[in-house]
């Protein structure tokens, strides 16, 4: 991986709702829609709560995913998005990215 493409991965990975867009994505196997995306991610943000996240948070959530962080990821190659089936899923390259995933979410201690 060259510096520019490094930059772009640590852009990506700058954002936190980016990382759990990328976490969700990398344990579901299939293509998800976008809604249960976006439920998903709230649950992550809201792990703390012990009821489910409120219908307007997941709202605002799908709302930035499909204006903001989708089609940031799209553009770099990330993930897919079919935007008629309103599915997301990782591509090859985000599989690719998800060691760097996994030392972002372990406090940068890589072992």
């Amino acid at each position: 991986m060259d510096d520019q493409s490094l930059d772009v991965v640590f852009d990506l990975l700058a954002d936190q709702r980016r990382r759990y867009v990328l976490a969700c994505l990398i344990d579901h196997t299939e293509a998800i829609g976008l809604a249960d995306l976006a439920a998903d991610v709230a649950g992550r943000e809201n792990k703390e709560a012990v009821t489910k996240p409120p219908k307007e948070k997941v709202r605002t959530i799908h709302t930035s995913l499909y204006h903001i962080h989708i089609p940031k990821l799209v553009e770099a190659g990330v993930v897919e998005y079919d935007q008629d089936r309103d599915l997301v899923r990782v591509s090859e390259t985000g599989e690719q990215i998800e060691h760097l995933l996994t030392v972002a979410a372990d406090g940068g201690e890589e072992r």
